[in-house]
């Protein structure tokens, strides 16, 4: 075989063994920095629910106003011992409203009729012919997580974005930028990309996604665990946040280093393996 044969066959051989090789894949880092701290556990959150119907979407509702617990039984007719906790939203120019309640165990009944009295009273005062349709197409629904009034010119679709109203894996996050890295113990001549949600008030739940620069692999990965010892430290007083830091899930995918402090850190790994690209 001669040299110029042999040379074909070593480059062939050389560029399919190169294309056989597993090659590392991207995070879409901005994308999953925007939706990750959002991710819902499969439980009703109540507290959840003004941001999950007004809030990311088309407002179907416009200008609304609380009415809180110490005014249910004067403006609503409510009896506040039927109540746990409540979300009540109306609008004062207006028949649009929704209210959503967790109601005393045995007490619901009551508070459903509470419900109905308080429409029947609305549409007898009604004073135009849109606000007192509105109301006699009112939605009452009843199940295990709550009881709902709901007037509005699409009652179907804000149900819907009430039975979405769940809590978040993490809590309240905000992003990380490139000042706040060196509290990480990081900072820009050994990161090449980074997404990192900080936690906010009193909890510990975040995560810190990191792609070293080439050759600083182990100086990253150093800083994040002194980070998360120092988190151990920090949440010594609060029993429930530090099981969750020592619970901590620390991994790397695809060459990023990864840290997650949530209350399900194998679904937040999951999602965060969607986002390869």
């Amino acid at each position: 075989m001669n040299l110029k044969r042999f040379g074909l066959i070593l480059s062939l051989f050389l560029l399919i063994t190169a294309c056989s090789q597993p090659q590392d894949q991207a995070l879409d880092l901005e994308t999953l920095n925007q939706q990750l701290p959002y991710l819902a556990e499969d439980t009703f959150d109540i507290s959840n629910v003004l941001s999950s119907v007004e809030y990311g979407k088309d407002n179907i509702f416009e200008n609304l106003t609380d009415v809180y617990d110490y005014e249910y039984e004067e403006v609503l007719g409510i009896n506040p011992d039927n109540v746990i906790q409540g979300t009540v939203r109306i609008s004062p120019t207006s028949a649009q409203m929704y209210m959503v309640f967790k109601p005393v165990s045995g007490r619901e009944e009551a508070l459903k009729q509470e419900l109905m009295d308080y429409v029947s009273h609305r549409i007898l005062i009604a004073d135009n012919d849109d606000d007192k349709k509105l109301l006699e197409n009112a939605l009452i629904e009843q199940n295990e997580d709550f009881t709902a009034l709901i007037v509005s010119n699409d009652n179907q679709e804000v149900l819907d974005r009430i039975k979405n109203a769940k809590a978040t894996l993490f809590g309240v996050l905000t992003p990380a930028e490139d000042a706040d890295l060196e509290t990480y113990g990081l900072n820009r001549t050994i990161v090449s990309a980074y997404a990192i949600q900080k936690p906010v008030l009193t909890s510990a739940r975040t995560y810190l996604i990191v792609k070293p620069v080439e050759g600083h692999e182990d100086e990253v990965r150093e800083a994040l665990n002194s980070y998360l010892k120092r988190l151990e430290t920090d949440y010594a007083s609060m029993p429930q946040e530090e099981e969750l830091v020592k619970n901590a899930m620390v991994t790397e995918l695809d060459g990023y280093q990864i840290i997650i402090i949530s209350k399900d850190n194998e679904r937040v790994f999951e999602a965060i393996k969607t986002y390869l690209q």
